[in-house]
């Protein structure tokens, strides 16, 4: 058995995101605190970004070269677990 990428939260990275901004906007970080602020937006940013895509690529293999969904074909892909 193959091993699984761990899935990310989605919703929860985005209000993590949401957060950090905030906390950025008010202007009360030192710029210590900013620069780490910053450096976890951009993490939570990348792994938004590849969680999107992943999505993506996988509607699109369930969906290529057929009118309908292959879910309910033989081989339809499970979601990945915590």
């Amino acid at each position: 058995m193959a091993a699984r990428k761990k899935s990310i939260d989605f919703e929860k990275k985005l209000n993590q995101l949401e957060s950090l901004v905030n906390d950025m906007e008010k202007g009360t970080l030192s710029l210590e605190d900013s620069l780490e602020a910053f450096e976890e937006g951009i993490k939570i940013t990348r792994e938004c970004q590849k969680a999107l895509k992943d999505a993506e690529l996988k509607v699109e293999m369930l969906t290529k070269g057929s009118d309908k969904p292959k879910i309910f074909e033989q081989e339809s892909f499970e979601p990945e677990s915590d």
